[in-house]
């Protein structure tokens, strides 16, 4: 049953998160216990779930390996090179989907993309130092790229570079950072406790799954509060997220191949900061432009639920 359970667990805590959207998405009931002004708003608890749940994955990092790789270096300059390019063979066609492919393709890797990575039996220091090194490159990048294709979203006269900067920095880097720094002082000064988390790595799947939920919930509810003008747009913008997903599995999972790091690199390029992509898009675009990076939630995580089933159905039959 435990088995069957973490083969299945990502897609049924999408199923759980759609079909219970109401229920998840007022995080109010759980909040008003040990808050004067009880939080609506999950991202206040996926944030911290996340922090813990990257704590425990960078516990399993040895300092030693951390170091860049060539497929490190291809992957940002594709990351960076393959986003303007796609806004500038469609932008004349339909700008609105120029820019959901724009910032599908330059968001960030995930804080949680580790998390997925070690569940694949990938290398997780490789993916750590692709995850920053990504997520320091778009606070520096994002706000030039988006300034000159003269980004048109309301947010955007009113931000200055340094702000948006400072902004973009002030919603990665706690949770990039911040788990990596506990794990390390931990280690130094604390090693039993590190040294019992190390051996806990089935915590963070766990979490993660949660996490899914209250993500699917909040995609959901939102995508069923607009008119029935906006769905057919948002229609758009979800194919768009589909195809960009799809690259970026693809495209990262063979350039990481020759170098033996095929599950990192696919992860690394795949598996999307999506929470601060829906910012920049309702922050520089069209809030419609949002869609897409809310619906590379949904198709990300069934690219992962399938790579690990596959994972674990291939190590069943190792054994038999």
């Amino acid at each position: 049953m435990i088995n069957f359970l973490k083969t299945y667990a990502l897609f049924i805590s999408m199923m759980v998160g759609i079909l219970f959207h109401s229920v998840f998405t007022d995080v109010s009931f759980i909040t008003k216990y040990f808050m004067d002004e009880p939080l609506k708003d999950i991202t206040f608890i996926t944030k911290y779930m996340l922090f813990f749940m990257l704590f425990i994955v960078y516990c399993k990092v040895d300092l030693k390996q951390f170091r860049w790789k060539p497929w490190h270096i291809y992957l940002l300059l594709i990351q960076f090179s393959v986003c303007i390019l796609f806004y500038l063979l469609l932008f004349k066609i339909d700008r609105n989907i120029a820019e959901a492919g724009l910032i599908c393709f330059i968001a960030p890797t995930a804080t949680s993309a580790p998390v997925i990575t070690g569940l694949l039996g990938g290398n997780v220091t490789g993916i750590i130092t692709y995850s920053i090194s990504s997520n320091l490159l778009v606070a520096a990048f994002a706000p030039l790229y988006f300034s000159l294709i003269g980004a048109h979203g309301t947010g955007a006269t009113d931000l200055s570079f340094l702000e948006a900067f400072n902004t973009i920095c002030g919603k990665a880097f706690p949770l990039i950072f911040g788990p990596f720094i506990l794990a390390m002082i931990i280690k130094f000064f604390i090693p039993s406790i590190h040294e019992y988390f190390k051996r806990k790595q089935g915590i963070s799947f766990w979490l993660w799954t949660l996490a899914l939920v209250l993500l699917m919930a909040r995609t959901t509810t939102d995508l069923l509060a607009m008119e029935s003008v906006e769905r057919a747009s948002a229609f758009n913008m979800a194919l768009i997220a589909l195809l960009t997903c799809l690259i970026q599995f693809t495209v990262g999972r063979r350039l990481g191949k020759p170098y033996h790091n095929k599950v990192a690199s696919g992860q690394a390029y795949g598996q999307k900061n999506t929470i601060l992509a829906i910012w920049m898009a309702q922050t520089f675009f069209n809030p419609i432009i949002a869609v897409a990076p809310a619906s590379y939630v949904l198709w990300q995580n069934l690219v992962n639920s399938y790579q690990l089933w596959k994972h674990r159905n291939g190590r069943k039959k190792d054994q038999e």
